[in-house]
């Protein structure tokens, strides 16, 4: 099957902003285009656009862009073609989409290992229910999981066996597969299953895929108690968050998530209809977890352990959600009770009642001080300042930021304006205006033109008889002589963006930005760039001949006065 007929009936059938919205949240109008947060990299404004009209995302902070096939493969970390694969299954193409193969051995190995992963999952279910696994469901039922949660996030069971997963699965992929999905691994030269007596639970992507798995010790002695998948090509601890993939709906419709520690509290929060609940992988919370939700919540409420690691957990967290434009509120448990035991003694009602009353960030800061004391000398409103101002700084709307340093004020009397002082004096960051270069005339008009063609590629065949030596820089001649014998691709854009990496930026940001220039992307405009661009090549020309008029050849003397012909009859 044609590749690129696949890719033109996707992009006839989906709308980006539509498909982008899906998958970050709302997208927020500014002009012809539509802009957000970038979901690929850390940023407090909004520079990732996407244009409806051109069908294409570019973010001009990070320069990432493409088209709906590349943000889903981006987003998702999957391959191109299983983008294509799942969009066209989005936009009910009733195509034979299995007949498509990937290109290359990193996109192919990670098809297989999400596979694995399935077929993994499957194996560990079906043992849950096996006789092997009456620990193991007696540890969930004391735990308080019903059958419908267990069924839900398709929880299972690891035997006793050093390589019992191993030989049902090495019947169908080979071992050096095997070992890269981290199902297995090489000890003192023999292969043995990663999870053995285990509780399994499956780790799934946002858009429902098995990339790893998380692993709860049957045995009390057995270290560690948790056990994650170690990284793969598909599955890295700090870009992913357990339970989002069941939590996403509600998280839209609520724009709130709950944050809890881990696996089992994270699924007990949903077994009590608080579906919002997502969970870390084992890890530290990270910036690139803060971007998967920002864009979908107003707000998110950390709900740690209450002992001195659960705070400096929430306090860092929190830190990481204001820098990413999150606005973070702290619920703390009662002392030496997890979430999922709470909901167990007391109820949804009581653990709402809990997230109801949780205090953002600052507030939470101030009261920790003042449940040690009440009244503070100079130093020590400094030691306050030290443990409070990093969060204010870090806060990118104003109005809460204000907010913020008339609440410290009031509750340590210090003056706002040595608060400001303080703020500045400490943690201002220095930022150097860096001066773009003057682009000469030339220059702007090859880029103008160039801006035309790939905007409107058919336009290409006007310009085929203009000499690649007639532009100047190597950006034009690059792409002007790419575009000649490739301007009917329909995946122009991508292919012209693998072929010049260098050149991402000039390129993602010429067609975003022709969405608010629309009338000047026209074949008029082109014929005046093309005459502009030779009568600058001829004039230049004229000028070197002229330089040295007194020694020029017959031949080049006859030149010059032909250019000087050309030049006069130019009409611009």
């Amino acid at each position: 099957m044609d590749i690129n007929k696949i890719i033109i009936q996707i992009k006839e059938k989906l709308d980006i902003v539509d498909v982008i919205s899906d998958y970050i949240g709302e997208l927020k109008k500014r002009g012809r285009n539509y802009v957000a947060l970038c979901p690929f990299h850390s940023e407090k404004t909004p520079s990732f656009n996407v244009s409806r009209e051109k069908q294409l995302f570019y973010c001009f902070g990070c320069q990432t862009g493409g088209d709906i096939i590349k943000f889903v493969s981006l987003y998702e970390n999957i391959t191109y073609i299983e983008a294509i694969k799942k969009l066209a299954a989005k936009a009910n193409l009733d195509i034979d989409i299995d007949t498509l193969s990937n290109s290359n051995k990193d996109d192919k190995e990670k098809v297989i290992i999400k596979k694995i992963n399935y077929d993994a999952k499957s194996i560990f279910c079906r043992y849950l229910r096996s006789n092997e696994a009456k620990d193991a469901i007696k540890i969930l039922k004391e735990r308080g999981f019903k059958d419908e949660t267990i069924d839900k996030f398709e929880i299972g069971y690891a035997p006793d066996s050093f390589d019992a997963i191993y030989k049902e699965l090495s019947k169908k992929y080979s071992e050096d597969l095997l070992l890269k999905s981290q199902i297995i691994t090489s000890s003192f030269g023999r292969i043995i299953d990663t999870f053995r007596d285990r509780i399994i639970i499956p780790v799934k992507s946002i858009s429902g895929d098995i990339i790893g798995f998380g692993a709860r010790a049957i045995r009390e002695s057995e270290q560690p108690k948790y056990l994650n998948s170690s990284e793969t090509l598909v599955f890295s601890k700090r870009k992913n968050l357990f339970g989002l993939y069941n939590a996403i709906g509600a998280i839209r419709k609520e724009r709130k998530a709950i944050l809890v520690e881990g696996y089992i509290d994270a699924m007990m929060m949903h077994q009590y209809m608080i579906n919002i609940a997502i969970s870390p992988l084992g890890t530290s919370f990270t910036e690139e977890q803060a971007r998967m939700i920002r864009n979908y919540v107003d707000e998110v409420i950390i709900m740690f352990d209450s002992d001195n690691a659960g705070v400096n957990a929430a306090l860092k967290t929190a830190d990481i959600f204001v820098d990413s434009g999150v606005y973070p509120k702290v619920a703390m448990m009662p002392a030496g009770i997890d979430p999922d035991e709470y909901l167990v003694k007391n109820g949804a009602d009581e653990m709402i009642n809990l997230i109801n009353k949780a205090k953002d960030i600052i507030t939470f800061k101030i009261d920790m001080i003042k449940q040690k004391r009440i009244d503070f000398n100079p130093d020590e409103k400094v030691k306050i300042m030290d443990f409070i101002s990093p969060t204010i700084n870090k806060q990118p709307n104003e109005i809460i930021k204000l907010e913020w340093i008339k609440k410290v004020s009031q509750s340590f009397s210090i003056p706002e304006n040595a608060i400001n002082n303080y703020l500045n004096k400490n943690f201002a960051k220095a930022r150097q205006q860096i001066l773009a270069s003057q682009e000469n005339d030339d220059i702007i008009i090859e880029n103008n033109f160039i801006d035309i063609l790939i905007t409107k590629p058919p336009l290409v065949e006007k310009t085929k008889d203009l000499p690649i030596d007639y532009l100047t820089s190597n950006y034009a001649k690059d792409i002007f002589s790419f575009l000649k014998s490739n301007f009917d691709n329909p995946d122009l854009i991508n292919n012209l963006l693998e072929k010049f990496p260098d050149y991402k930026d000039k390129i993602m940001k010429s067609i975003i930005s022709s969405s608010d220039n629309e009338e000047i992307i026209n074949e008029e405009n082109l014929k005046k760039t093309l005459l502009i661009i030779k009568k600058n090549y001829i004039e230049k020309e004229c000028q070197k001949l002229k330089e040295r008029i007194s020694t020029l050849s017959d031949e080049e003397l006859k030149r010059f006065y032909e250019l000087a012909k050309v030049l006069k009859n130019l009409k611009i």
